[in-house]
């Protein structure tokens, strides 16, 4: 337990103060704290159990949204959510909730918006969530905020990557048909920041909050690469006042990103 509490947190400043982004005519509205983590089913570096590691780091770590990927079923949802004092959703990849996929958790109530399917050229199957969180509580400001959370196809294989170029459409048409509001994704986007996968989400106008700067966020053990992300839609929303991944967490064999972002209003 105390390798989980010695985790080194490196930051980057994007901003260099909230002069910069309150000068007019730009308001701040309010700040949230977003937590992206790939669990690996809640199975630690030493081979053991580690959900009540990473309900901890959760706690420690005390995000407003946290976008997990890779829980068991939805038992391990929800314990993680006891355990976080989180408001849960478990988002299944097989259809079922006694199957793997991807979960939300959330310090303040939201609006479960479903999930999809996306496409797979592995024997794995994946989906993407979303969730629409009322903040109101944290601030009158800020309102609503959808957060939508996913794992993307693995394989290093031209499958798998024309399965990833896929998977930016089909969030495109599940969950931006609609009226417009400020969003944030999180996932394990199985794609370096250079790949063509992020170029296609860009071009949608999706801003990677841990940009400028170079990030490497797998494995857990001897990281080399970054492939875990927390996006924001739309510049005239959002502005990054830190990025952070936790170094030295080895409760699974990826490390935790967290994300301070600023709301903001033209």
């Amino acid at each position: 337990m105390s390798q989980l509490f010695s985790a080194i947190a490196r930051s980057v400043f994007l901003y260099c103060g909230l002069p910069l982004l309150i000068a007019s005519p730009t308001l701040l509205f309010g700040q949230i704290k977003v937590m992206s983590y790939n669990t690996h089913y809640c199975v630690g570096m030493n081979k053991e159990n580690s959900l009540k590691e990473i309900a901890a780091l959760i706690k420690q770590t005390a995000p407003d949204i946290v976008g997990l990927q890779e829980i068991g079923d939805s038992a391990m949802a929800a314990e993680l959510g006891r355990l976080s004092d989180m408001y849960f959703v478990f988002g299944p990849s097989l259809g079922k909730m006694d199957g793997y996929g991807d979960a939300v958790l959330s310090k303040y109530p939201f609006i479960y918006d479903g999930n999809h399917s996306i496409p797979s050229a592995s024997s794995s199957r994946y989906q993407a969530m979303s969730v629409t969180i009322d903040f109101s509580k944290k601030s009158p400001e800020l309102g609503k905020v959808r957060l939508i959370n996913t794992h993307f196809d693995w394989l290093k294989t031209i499958g798998s990557k024309q399965a990833r170029l896929a998977t930016v459409d089909v969030i495109e048409e599940a969950f931006f048909q609609g009226a417009s509001i400020p969003t944030i994704l999180t996932g394990d986007l199985n794609a370096r920041p250079s790949s063509v996968e992020l170029e296609k989400l860009k071009k949608y106008g999706w801003v990677d909050s841990g940009e400028p700067g170079t990030h490497k966020t797998i494995s857990s053990t001897q990281p080399t690469h970054q492939i875990d992300y927390i996006l924001y839609r739309g510049k005239e929303d959002f502005a990054v006042k830190s990025f952070s991944v936790l170094y030295g967490v080895l409760s699974s064999d990826h490390l935790p990103i967290v994300a301070e972002l600023l709301l903001l209003k033209k």
